[in-house]
């Protein structure tokens, strides 16, 4: 007769969560595991204050929806968290423990309350847009005398002619220029997604190619 496997615990299954699911299975970037890292820094903390256990003697069965809910509490009230941050912190303690549910199964009941937990609604503020006249001076606002408003202005402009976020312009290399009769540029986006943009006459731009 074989011998019955025991399953793993908390801290097994969270080295395994961050080692092997988020890098391993799903490629997952750096931004995203450090944003995950410091959720569970976080929580932890908080769950060894009201546990009054260190967090290597926390169980699976101990993240229930009380302490769950006391910590989201615990976000918004004690840290000033907006309902955005809080939601985001939710997102990766669901994320975890809709691995560990599979990892686990006896500790299903327990998982199960917690992803019946709703996200907290929030009013989405309206994005706003800069004027033409406005955009011009924004690109003009560099000095062109100095090397650094040379690369300002690059920046700025960049951003403005191809749609891309801070994080996508700062990650952006040499080699992700191409500089000929087909000028184009390839961002890499969140996720591993990335895409090429090529530049046209009057500064448009058109999404050329798409892929993950």
């Amino acid at each position: 007769m074989s011998a019955k496997l025991a399953e793993p615990n908390f801290a097994t299954l969270l080295q395994r969560f961050f080692t092997e699911r988020l890098i391993h299975q799903k490629n997952a970037s750096p931004r995203t595991v450090s944003s995950y890292r410091d959720t569970f820094r976080i929580f932890l903390q908080f769950a060894q204050r009201r546990l009054r256990k260190p967090p290597t003697k926390i169980e699976l069965t101990d993240i229930d929806t009380s302490l769950v809910s006391a910590f989201l509490d615990h976000l918004e009230v004690d840290r000033h968290n907006t309902i955005r941050s809080r939601n985001a912190r939710f997102a990766a303690l669901r994320s975890f423990l809709q691995y560990a549910g599979l990892m686990a199964p006896t500790a299903l009941g327990t998982i199960r309350g917690v992803m019946a937990m709703p996200m907290k609604r929030f009013e989405r503020r309206l994005v706003g847009y800069l004027s033409r006249e406005e955009i011009k001076a924004l690109l003009n606002a560099p000095d062109l005398a100095t090397w650094f408003g040379q690369r300002d202005r690059v920046m700025l402009a960049t951003l403005y002619n191809t749609g891309a976020r801070v994080s996508e312009l700062i990650s952006m290399t040499v080699g992700d220029v191409v500089l000929d009769r087909s000028s184009s540029i390839r961002i890499h986006g969140k996720e591993c997604h990335s895409y090429c943009i090529s530049f046209r006459r009057r500064n448009e731009t058109t999404i050329i190619h798409s892929c993950r």
